[in-house]
């Protein structure tokens, strides 16, 4: 049975050869994995199935509507997934602000798709993708970017006028989908995202943690001698 199978109930546009590589990619990358258009979740449970058959990636899915992550949600958890997906939304500006830290292995780019929206999470992605670091982009290989009429169709436009074009080197075309290596630039290393959730504590807590960490510590420390 092919993953396109596995998923069959998961509503998605995706082609047979894009499933299948991003279920291979997610299995080969040691993460975190970062999907920018979570849609209704087929492409994020094939991604989250590939992680757990393989090296175990944590992914991160981004998409501003609140509809599409409630069924993506319902798809992750009736696949076994649900714990392996970190759903947030919003912008690709905005969850990268918030996951301070993060540095994405692979990631998909699969949400505005007109030139200005990829350029859009380029911007951002060129901060975050370290070297060596996988970006696939669906559409990519759809016709309809040589089509001015078409203007919700622009990846093409978009990828060459960014930093993928100078830094990155082409992989390939899979179904729908063009992938990409980070060999120029970048942030050398992954590392942990860092979640600054302070401000959500109440006015108590935060004060303790400010007493706490650093100064209180320091404060501890001169109290010692």
């Amino acid at each position: 049975m092919g993953i396109g199978e596995t998923v069959a109930d998961v509503p998605g546009l995706l082609r047979p050869e894009d499933e299948e590589k991003l279920y291979e990619l997610a299995a080969e990358t040691g993460g975190p994995i970062l999907e920018i258009g979570t849609y209704r979740g087929r492409s994020t449970t094939i991604m989250a199935l590939g992680a757990r058959s393989g090296a175990g990636a944590l992914l991160v899915s981004v998409d501003v509507d609140p509809a599409a992550q409630r069924a993506a949600s319902a798809a992750l958890v009736s696949h076994g997934v649900g714990e392996r997906v970190l759903l947030i939304r919003g912008s690709s500006a905005g969850a990268l602000r918030r996951l301070r830290g993060l540095r994405p292995a692979l990631t998909f780019v699969d949400g505005d798709h007109s030139a200005a929206g990829v350029r859009r999470d380029l911007e951002v992605l060129e901060r975050v993708v370290p070297h060596d670091g996988l970006l696939l982009f669906h559409d990519f290989a759809d016709p309809r970017n040589a089509d001015p009429s078409v203007p919700e169709i622009g990846v093409h436009d978009a990828i060459r006028a960014s930093w993928v074009e100078r830094d990155c080197e082409f992989l390939g075309e899979h179904g729908a989908c063009g992938l990409y290596r980070r060999t120029r630039g970048g942030p050398p290393n992954p590392s942990v995202p860092v979640v600054d959730a302070r401000g959500l504590e109440s006015p108590r807590m935060q004060y303790l943690q400010r007493l706490r960490w650093p100064a209180g510590r320091l404060a501890r420390r001169f109290r010692a001698r």
